[in-house]
């Protein structure tokens, strides 16, 4: 019996980490629902930075779900450094011109800035996505909504685009640093919530410019409960949210690997907090059920209406289930770049200069390198991990697509009838 119940798919950033994003949805996809011989339905995708990606990529298709992870493997296990990170002498000069004092960007340039020549990843995001295949799969009620998060330059501020069956957007709330726009999305929206700073350049949407969403919203899970998500599938692209210990490096090593520092910014700039947001969450469902034992099966509804005024959408119980990387991905990324098969696959500037990060980022991990190291030999090891880690984790996939409620809070709200007086 189907409940109704939207689930979304809520997916992180982390450039070439994403890949590990690809192995979750493979063994979604291409073992667990063999495994229970039906499809498990996906309604909502947001994503942030190669989230984003993926989420486009995903509500393009998802019309065709039982093609979805063999497709996005294979976008993953094709990929070559130096066709992603396209770097030359004029890319320097161009960063040079723009650093002292060329005359700002055209209002038709979509792109400016950014050290990596963009026409890599735009080739890469133009035929890997089927992009008229939003709109057809929103139109016609195969995807409830898709949303796009971006960081705007010249504000600081977290946008999301959505694209969402019915048109418009709920609700939002009044956070002057977090808005949400209505838009048929694309792929000037894609690139703009890609756009690891400096690294490449920032993307003009509606005249403003837009970079990575991660700086403001790295794993956007916010955005799929506005959207109405009741069950919401989170990935993370980092493996422990708490601080771990520093490697063990010495001081003048420290001040002298330029890539050493540059990968733990750029680590801080886009900062995982899918626990906190994930801690309120369970929170709220641990006063929901609580409070729906204690006063009966309208505690939700009343509680929300006095909160009303502080909310944007209903509320109620919402099932979760998160997946995150039971290794360290930089440590990975360190290991591969160190074999023969990597060190001989190439000698352009791109695949030099990651080596050269991993031997200045220390012995223990290469933080810097695992967000850039498009290749498919690492986007092989990711995914491998990806389907292994969301594979022990299959009681919580069977609970969390159970079709039955599992506690009072749920059986109000998804069987009203049942507890009608």
């Amino acid at each position: 019996m189907r409940t109704g119940q939207k689930t979304a798919l809520v997916l992180g950033g982390g450039g070439a980490r994403g890949a590990y994003e690809a192995g979750v949805l493979s063994y979604l996809r291409d073992e667990l629902e063999p495994e229970l011989g039906r499809t498990l339905p996906l309604d909502i995708f947001v994503g942030t930075s190669v989230g984003a990606l993926h989420a486009c990529y995903l509500a393009a298709t998802n019309d065709r779900p039982e093609l979805q992870g063999a497709g996005i493997r294979a976008h993953w296990t094709g990929m070559k450094v130096e066709e992603v990170l396209r770097v030359g002498m004029g890319d320097f000069l161009r960063v040079l011109r723009e650093a002292f004092g060329k005359p700002a960007p055209h209002p038709r340039d979509i792109q400016y800035g950014g050290l990596v020549d963009p026409r890599g990843l735009r080739a890469i995001v133009g035929r890997g996505i089927p992009w008229p295949g939003i709109g057809r799969n929103v139109r016609k009620g195969h995807v409830e909504a898709l949303a796009v998060s971006t960081t705007h330059v010249s504000s600081g501020r977290a946008t999301v685009f959505v694209q969402r069956h019915g048109g418009g957007v709920p609700s939002w709330g009044d956070d002057p640093f977090y808005q949400a726009e209505a838009t048929r999305v694309g792929p000037t929206h894609a690139l703009a919530s890609a756009a690891i700073p400096v690294v490449f350049p920032a993307v003009r949407l509606r005249g403003e410019l837009h970079v990575d969403g991660g700086l403001r919203l790295n794993v956007p899970l916010s955005p799929a409960l506005r959207l109405g998500a009741q069950r919401v599938i989170v990935v993370s692209l980092r493996h422990d949210a708490r601080p771990s210990s520093p490697p063990a490096v010495s001081p003048s090593q420290a001040f002298a690997a330029a890539p050493l520092l540059a990968g733990k910014m750029l680590a801080t700039l886009m900062m995982d907090r899918t626990d906190q947001d994930l801690g309120r969450l369970r929170r709220l469902n641990t006063l929901i059920e609580a409070g729906t034992a204690a006063y009966g099966k309208d505690f939700a509804r009343t509680l929300g209406a006095a909160l009303g005024g502080h909310r944007s959408q209903p509320l109620r119980y919402v099932r979760e289930l998160l997946v995150r990387p039971s290794q360290d991905l930089g440590v990975l990324a360190a290991e591969y770049v160190r074999t023969p098969g990597f060190r001989s696959k190439g000698q352009g500037l791109a695949h030099k200069t990651i080596l050269r990060m991993v031997d200045q980022e220390g012995t223990r991990s290469a933080v810097l390198a695992s967000y850039l190291l498009f290749d498919g030999g690492f986007a092989d090891r990711l995914i491998d991990l990806g389907r292994r880690d969301a594979r022990a984790l299959r009681s919580e996939w069977l609970r969390f697509w159970s079709e039955e409620p599992q506690n009072l809070s749920e059986r109000a709200t998804w069987y009203p009838e049942a507890n009608a007086a």
